[in-house]
């Protein structure tokens, strides 16, 4: 594996991230890029706590079946637990979207995002759910901050042009 995991608590400022995103930047083969977001979610993921991880695997297997009020209740436990743990909160957003409460989810990618800045899934998702607001811009600037963060998205590029063409922006 390029980048090993460690025991103890991800910082969303680990030096295994710096050194994971600035390799991601400085690729051109797509399959090194998918191991390499594969391991910034790895590490995204460590919680550095047996009762996080214990929480963390309760809403991801609850989201899974959807049984969406278990794992909000598990994320929000978490949440409780380790408020400083981004990925506690882009799972809860998660769990917003899934049941419709969109701004819930907002506020809680808004949450991820102080905490993790280049958190390409939480960008994502919340490029998602200003395509569904309709505030196309947003969704647009949402979507870019995502690619800055991880050039390898797939699918991005496209809605971004997408987008575009709706607002009736140039392309560049």
């Amino acid at each position: 594996v390029l980048f090993g995991a460690s025991a103890g608590l991800a910082d969303q400022n680990d030096v295994r991230l710096d050194a994971m995103f600035n390799r991601l930047h400085e690729l051109t083969d797509l399959r090194e890029a998918q191991q390499i977001e594969t391991a910034i979610w790895q590490v995204w993921g460590e919680s550095g706590s047996a009762t996080a991880d214990l929480l963390l695997a309760r809403g991801e297997r609850a989201m899974a079946i959807r049984n969406l009020d278990v794992a909000l209740d598990a994320f929000s436990a978490l949440i409780t637990l380790e408020p400083d743990f981004a990925e506690g909160w882009n799972k809860r957003a998660t769990v917003f979207f899934m049941m419709g409460d969109l701004d819930a989810s907002i506020a809680d990618i808004e949450r991820t995002l102080e905490l993790a800045p280049r958190h390409f899934g939480a960008l994502s998702g919340l490029g998602q759910i200003y395509v569904i607001m309709d505030r196309p811009k947003d969704a647009m600037n949402a979507y870019r901050r995502a690619l800055a963060a991880n050039p390898y998205l797939r699918g991005i590029r496209s809605t971004i042009e997408a987008l575009q063409d709706q607002i009736g922006e140039q392309r560049i």
